[in-house]
C-alpha cells in the first residue's frame, strides 16, 4: 500500500535543463545539471528531480518530453542576476500543494505509484494542477536498484468542503 501525504512545498529556485530523450538516460542528465550548476558558480541546495508531463507509456522510449534540475540557493552568477546560461534555464518556482508519495525501486512500476496518487486525488476532491515530478534520493553507491527511493509529486488544489 502506498502512503500519500498532502505536502506544501516552499518557493524556491531551481536551474534546469530540459530533454526531449529516453527517461532511461536519467543518470547522465542529473550529472550534466549537476556539473553545469558548478561550472557556474551556483549552489545546489537540494536532491535532483525529473518534471515531465507526458504519459510515459504513450510517447515512444526516445521521445519522452522533461526536465532535469535541482534546486539552487540564488541566480546571481558573477553578481549579476541570471535566467539562462547556454542550455541552463534558471526559474523560480512558487509556493504550492502537492500529494506525494515515496516508491522504492525501479521506474517499472512508477505507473502504480502514479495511479495511487491520481485516484487518491480524485477520491478526496483534489484537482491536479501541474506536472508529475520525481526527486531522487541519494542511493548508497552499489546498492541494488531495488533499494532507491523516490518521491512522486503532482501538484494539486483542494477543490473539496473546507477544512480548518
Amino acid at each position: 500500500m502506498v502512503e500519500i501525504v498532502e505536502k506544501r512545498i516552499p518557493e524556491q529556485k531551481v536551474a534546469y535543463v530540459p530533454h526531449t530523450d529516453s527517461f532511461s538516460k536519467l543518470p547522465e542528465f542529473i550529472k550534466e545539471v549537476g556539473d553545469l550548476i558548478a561550472e557556474n558558480n551556483f549552489k545546489a541546495v537540494g536532491y535532483p528531480y525529473g518534471s515531465y508531463e507526458n504519459d510515459l507509456e504513450e510517447r515512444a522510449e526516445n521521445n519522452q518530453m522533461f526536465e532535469v534540475g535541482m534546486p539552487i540557493d540564488n541566480f546571481y552568477n558573477d553578481g549579476k542576476p541570471a535566467g539562462r546560461i547556454g542550455k541552463l534555464g534558471l526559474k523560480e518556482v512558487t509556493s504550492h500543494t502537492v500529494l506525494a508519495a515515496r516508491h522504492k525501486g525501479s521506474h517499472k512500476n512508477f505507473n502504480e505509484t502514479i495511479k495511487a496518487i491520481v485516484d487518491y486525488a480524485i477520491k478526496n476532491q483534489y484537482d491536479i494542477v501541474g506536472p508529475i515530478t520525481e526527486i531522487y534520493f541519494p542511493a548508497e553507491e552499489g546498492s541494488p536498484v531495488e533499494e532507491n527511493m523516490t518521491e512522486i509529486q503532482i501538484p494539486v488544489i483542494y477543490m473539496g468542503p473546507k477544512r480548518d
